[in-house]
C-alpha cells in the first residue's frame, strides 16, 4: 500500500470515529502562521487541520510544511473553534499563532518616536506629503505601509539599522 493511500485510509478511519465532523462554515477566515515542535501524529494534525476549515488537501500540503521543520502560513474559519482547534493543535505538536492585521495610527508612531513628519519621512524613507496625507485623512496606508509602521511602531531601531545597512546601535 502505497503512503499516500494509507494516509488517506488512515484519515478516514478517524473521521468516521463518533466525534462529530465541522463542516465549513461560512464564518470569516483569519491568517495563522502553524509552528511545528515535536509531531508524533501527524494523522490527527490533519484532522485538526480539517477541523479548521482547511481542505484535506491543504492540510496534506501543510502538514508536508511542517514535517519538514518550515512553518506555514493558513487561512482557517474564524469561529468560537479556532482557540480549542489551536489548543488541539498544540497537544498534537503544533503552534497556532493567530497573524493579527496591521492597523497603525501614523500620527501616534510619530508622536511616540518625538520627531517631525520632516524628519520621520526622512528617517524611514517615506514622502512627506504621504505621511501628511495619512495623518490629515486624505489617505490611508495601502497594506505593504500598515505593515511597514507596524514594524516601525515596535522596532523603530530594526527598521534604521536596515535602511543604514548597520548592525543597530
Amino acid at each position: 500500500m502505497s503512503k499516500k493511500s494509507s494516509f488517506r485510509a488512515a484519515l478516514e478511519q478517524l473521521e468516521r470515529s463518533p466525534e462529530k465532523r465541522q463542516s465549513r462554515s461560512s464564518s470569516p477566515e483569519i491568517s495563522a502562521l502553524l509552528v511545528p515542535r515535536d509531531i508524533k501524529q501527524p494523522t490527527r494534525v490533519a484532522i485538526a487541520l480539517k477541523k479548521l476549515g482547511l481542505t484535506l488537501r491543504k492540510a496534506h500540503s501543510v502538514l508536508n510544511q511542517l514535517a519538514e521543520g518550515k512553518a506555514a502560513a493558513v487561512r482557517i474559519q474564524m469561529s468560537d473553534s479556532f482557540k480549542a482547534g489551536s489548543v488541539e493543535l498544540g497537544k498534537l505538536g503544533v503552534d497556532a499563532l493567530k497573524i493579527e492585521k496591521a492597523d497603525p495610527d501614523p500620527r501616534a508612531i510619530r508622536d511616540k518616536l518625538g520627531i517631525s513628519q520632516a524628519e520621520f519621512a526622512i528617517r524611514f524613507c517615506l514622502e512627506l506629503d504621504t505621511i501628511q496625507n495619512w495623518e490629515q485623512g486624505r489617505s490611508q496606508p495601502d497594506p505593504a505601509a500598515k505593515v511597514l509602521l507596524r514594524v516601525i511602531d515596535k522596532c523603530p531601531d530594526v527598521v534604521e539599522s536596515v535602511l543604514t545597512n548597520t548592525s543597530g546601535r
